[in-house]
């Protein structure tokens, strides 16, 4: 009687081990499934983009702010001929991460070549509190390579005031 127990009780074990071993093969083989799919996901990200946005007509547009002690920006409007208005108001953390050098992405958009008229107006306060704008009018040339811009408010500490400027990157 006691060696069946002892039999029965080995084949349980053995059974249990082969289900266990079964069940990692298995859990690899769903790990390497959903490795495949993310990757493929990733690819077709990719292609979808290349599609939709070839580099030809692909623009993208950041801003920043150097220093900030003149001016706090409030909200920035940018307008070209062929392409979607970008927009956006900042949060007080948004201007806080500027203050310290953080370059923000606006928008990334699709420009066709050629020359466009470029609107910028950056509305915000200055050091007293004051309603201030600050405009950009330049007419810039998009290449087929991408255009990437930069809109950057820098301190002018002899005229206690800011500006902006564009610059191309």
């Amino acid at each position: 009687m006691t060696t069946l127990i002892r039999c029965f009780v080995a084949i349980l074990l053995l059974g249990s081990v082969y289900t266990t071993a079964e069940e990692a093969r298995l859990g690899q083989d769903i790990e390497a499934v959903k490795r495949s799919v993310l990757e493929l996901n990733q690819q077709l990200y990719a292609l979808e983009e290349d599609l939709l946005s070839p580099a030809t007509t692909r623009a993208a547009f950041y801003f920043s702010l150097s220093h900030g002690e003149f001016f706090e920006p409030l909200s920035i409007e940018i307008k070209a001929s062929g392409m979607q208005p970008v927009q956006h108001i900042y949060t007080e953390r948004q201007v806080t991460a500027l203050r310290m050098g953080a370059v923000q992405p606006l928008a990334q958009l699709n420009m066709g070549p050629g020359k466009h008229d470029l609107h910028v107006l950056v509305r915000g306060v200055d050091q007293l509190g004051q309603q201030r704008q600050l405009v950009i009018r330049e007419q810039v040339e998009k290449t087929e390579q991408p255009l990437m811009l930069e809109v950057v408010v820098s301190d002018q500490p002899e005229l206690s005031s800011a500006k902006a400027q564009l610059q191309r990157w």
